[in-house]
């Protein structure tokens, strides 16, 4: 749909610049008409002829044609906004997909240790080196897993139904995303200052920036049509009666120069040029408010790559020890050095230190995506 969307902006820009650049063509048209001084007499005379007319000084069709290029620019800057955000939309649920296919595998890791525990405990309780207590946590605590793996299995499906939706694939399908790469390094500017050059490429402000220069050509175009305008015209036509076809013997050919100036409609023009600078006034501020909006987005997504690089590279870290820790504990708890309570804790902190890493890879590469459609370059990439 966005594609489609993103094609028909284009066109209209391709349109709206057609019709600005015809305004400056000069007019033709051709007329068959009969006149008398009363009703009675219509019809006994007739008059065939066709006019060419051709704007010479017309600051109206200097607007037009103005107008025409505005709106193409303006056009190509709603199609590239429509492309970029598809380009985030398609990243973001993509990366959602994967988020949710690693905590699926987490899941499913934690639903594997929680049937190992079953049958360490099991086994010790046969031995008698267990309590019941022990061997019913542990029974409950597999349960416990295994809804957990349920509800991160139905979280998939619903990722790749809503990122079939999003593709445009008629049916859902099991899309399988590939697996989150590591974390680059953050994202960083030239230059700690966020000025109007770093968000040249954004999207939003290169439309508004279209609109502000649109409507200034508006304002100024409403100031034309008080002025007069001059044009040239040509006309041959011919004048006949008794038959209403013409005939060459009444032919006459006449060149003509038009001046026009509004006089009844002056007031109204008055208030088109009042209301053409109240919206160029409102498309300036509206510019100068998302650029400020842009700012303050911009440095919360840099201070968030930042920081989820940081959480992704203690977290690796913490998984990492994480599964040391609960291997030296399995083996302390079949030979009694520990209690039950104590693997259940270290297997239940490995387990927060995985959704951890998945959440900090994930949450790096949605604001990176993010950033690319802040900084326009996604659409570029």
């Amino acid at each position: 749909m966005k594609v489609e969307l993103a094609g028909v902006e284009r066109s209209q820009g391709k349109q709206a610049l057609a019709e600005g650049v015809m305004s400056a063509f000069p007019d033709l048209s051709a007329s068959y008409s009969t006149s008398g001084t009363s009703v009675a007499e219509l019809g006994d005379t007739w008059r065939f002829g066709f006019s060419l007319t051709q704007p010479v000084v017309d600051a109206t069709v200097v607007f037009e044609v103005m107008r025409g290029f505005r709106e193409n620019d303006y056009y190509r800057a709603t199609s590239a906004r429509t492309v970029g955000e598809l380009i985030l939309a398609v990243q973001s649920g993509y990366y959602n997909l994967a988020q949710g296919q690693a905590l699926a595998a987490s899941a499913e890791g934690q639903h594997r240790r929680a049937a190992g525990n079953l049958k360490i405990v099991a086994r010790r309780y046969e031995l008698g080196e267990a309590n019941l207590a022990d061997k019913l946590r542990a029974e409950a605590d597999l349960l416990t897993k295994e809804t957990e793996l349920l509800s991160a299995r139905n979280g998939v499906e619903e990722n790749q139904r809503s990122f079939s939706d999003l593709i445009g694939l008629d049916r859902w399908e099991a899309i399988a995303a590939e697996e989150l790469p590591l974390p680059e390094e953050p994202y960083d500017l030239p230059t700690t200052v966020i000025s109007a050059a770093v968000l040249e490429k954004n999207p939003d402000l290169a439309v508004l920036r279209m609109q502000v220069k649109a409507s200034d050509v508006a304002y100024w175009s409403a100031w034309g049509d008080l002025l007069p305008a001059l044009s040239f015209s040509y006309s041959r036509g011919s004048t006949f009666g008794g038959s209403i076809f013409p005939g060459e013997e009444g032919a006459d050919t006449r060149y003509g120069v038009v001046v026009s100036l509004p006089l009844v409609d002056v007031a109204d023009r008055v208030l088109g040029v009042t209301g053409a600078r109240l919206d160029r006034k409102q498309s300036r501020l509206e510019l100068a408010q998302a650029r400020l909006d842009s700012r303050e987005r911009l440095a919360s997504l840099l201070a968030t790559q930042e920081l989820s690089h940081k959480e992704w590279e203690s977290a690796s870290k913490t998984v990492e020890l994480s599964k040391e820790v609960y291997r030296l504990n399995v083996r302390s708890y079949e030979l009694g050095a520990v209690s039950f309570d104590d693997l259940l804790q270290v297997e239940a902190e490995l387990g927060q230190a995985e959704r951890a890493l998945i959440e900090a890879t994930a949450g790096y590469w949605s604001s990176r995506a993010e950033l690319n459609y802040l900084l326009g370059t996604s659409v570029e990439e």
